[in-house]
């Protein structure tokens, strides 16, 4: 008990000390001198963090800086303010936002919108608004129940919505810096260089992987520091542990999640939980990634909910972790299983009774529910739901029907749709005009066209692709005239 109560009195010691201010001179990448004044946040690994007062950390090598004069620390960027930098950033005609205490939502939209439109773009701001106020208040509610130090933001919390998938590309892969997952399979990420949590508009219908992204959001700025040694597992496990219902954020990391529950129980054992801790790597891997996740949310349940006196202790140890920090794979383990006076194998030996028990309380069944030959897939402005049925013993002729949804509550639009199979067969739908946030129905056709696929996929199985345009633009017509972009997966 002592030693929890002193790491929180240093805990609290570390985000109540005045922050301190440099005037910078270093030279860029050019050799140009560049002269800022920013907080230093950290040094480490050979180079600074410079905290500007955007909240944004420009990194800069040691051996670039040329001169270092102390000062007073710059106020802190205030929400009016952010809103002027995304205007400048983005272009004002392009951005619309919404401000509230401690926060800044903002629309970056594909090009200018009808005047008629606009209503439609300030409800959507104002849907993301109060969602991003129910995150706040149940990670506040999580963390006094599990007794977490936080501290009051820094800088407004962002969220950066990008209506079209090729901007949000764009600034993935300047935000990243192309590292980790390809931003094509990104839906949304909150960078801890930018401050800013990023997501598709078509990922905000349900708010499920904004609600993921926002808890990074608040652990960067209300509890963690920004690019210190935190571990990838404990980021992610506390993130997956509030998915379940969207914005009805109905579930914490205190309860079993059946989705995650369930991907355990069928996981391919390709990485253990050693694994995980000692190492980052399975999270950027595009073929492991899933099987991390599920891994990490397994992980931090077990934590959260068996160990609930070692999980805070072992918090306020990661919140105590200097930016730019550096802890090689053997001390991630040692500092693991000392605080946790348990071996890694242990815990990942006792999960499965504990999920079971835990599962049978909540009256969960963690068998997958059988949905045979149906399939989600959320993509340019656009979600799909696809039901393929065989129509041949050997499963290659392959019939489809389903449903669209318009995803965009500002824009009516034109979809392209394919559905491709392993067979080098494929089924296609034009569908002109749908209504912004409007359903349709896909009628039932056969994946009969040819293609080659330039990719080999499992036998007997289909991707679906969605493309989509402005109904009013120039490539809707093209496309009307019977001129379709056609299978993505190869050519005719």
């Amino acid at each position: 008990m002592l030693r929890a109560s002193l790491l929180s009195f240093l805990f609290l010691i570390i985000w109540t000390l005045p922050a301190l201010s440099d005037t910078i001179t270093y030279r860029d990448e050019e050799g140009e001198e560049v002269t800022i004044e920013a907080r230093i946040a950290g040094e480490g690994l050979g180079f600074q963090a410079l905290e500007r007062r955007d909240g944004q950390l420009q990194i800069v090598p040691n051996a670039a800086v040329t001169a270092r004069e102390p000062t007073d620390p710059p106020p802190p960027i205030d929400e009016e303010g952010m809103v002027e930098l995304f205007q400048k950033r983005f272009g004002t005609e392009l951005v619309r936002t919404d401000i509230e205490k401690n926060f800044v939502v903002a629309l970056i939209l594909s090009s200018p919108i009808e005047r008629s439109s606009e209503s439609q773009a300030s409800g959507f701001l104002r849907k993301a608004s109060s969602f991003m106020r129910r995150v706040d208040a149940t990670f506040l509610r999580y963390a006094r129940s599990k007794r977490i130090s936080v501290h009051e933001p820094r800088f407004p919390m962002v969220l950066l919505i990008f209506e079209s998938d090729d901007d949000f590309n764009s600034y993935a892969e300047e935000a990243t810096g192309g590292r980790g997952l390809s931003a094509e399979n990104i839906l949304g990420f909150y960078s801890p260089i930018t401050n800013w949590l990023a997501v598709r508009m078509s990922s905000c219908d349900t708010f499920e992987v904004p609600l993921h992204e926002a808890i990074h959001l608040q652990m960067y700025n209300r509890v963690f520091q920004r690019l210190a040694p935190i571990p990838k597992w404990f980021d992610e496990g506390i993130a997956t542990g509030f998915e379940g219902n969207g914005d009805r954020i109905n579930i914490s990391p205190s309860k079993v999640n059946s989705r995650y529950a369930r991907q355990a129980m069928t996981r391919s054992g390709q990485l253990s939980w050693a694994s995980v801790i000692r190492d980052d790597g399975a999270f950027t891997a595009d073929i492991l990634a899933g099987e991390a996740y599920t891994m990490a949310w397994c992980m931090h349940w077990m934590l959260a909910t068996r160990h609930e006196d070692k999980y805070r202790d072992y918090v306020e140890e990661l919140s105590q972790r200097k930016t730019l920090g550096e802890i090689d794979s053997d001390e991630r383990i040692g500092r693991f299983e000392e605080i946790f006076d348990v071996s890694v194998d242990e815990l990942q030996q006792s999960f499965p009774k504990s999920l079971q028990l835990a599962a049978k309380v909540q009256k969960i069944k963690l068998q997958q529910p059988r949905r045979d030959g149906i399939g989600t897939r959320t993509q340019s402005l656009g979600q799909v739901e696809m039901q393929a049925v065989a129509t041949s013993n050997a499963g290659t002729a392959i019939e489809a029907s389903g449903t669209l949804k318009n995803l965009s509550p500002l824009r009516t639009m034109t979809f392209y749709i394919t559905m491709e199979t392993s067979g080098g067969t494929y089924a296609d739908w034009l569908i002109p005009s749908v209504a912004p946030s409007r359903s349709i129905q896909l009628p039932r056709q056969r994946a009969a066209k040819l293609f080659r696929p330039n990719i080999q996929l499992p036998p007997g199985s289909y991707q679906v692709f969605i493309r989509s345009v402005p109904a009013d633009s120039r490539e809707s017509q093209v496309w009307e005239s019977g001129q379709v972009p056609g299978p993505r997966l190869g050519g005719d």
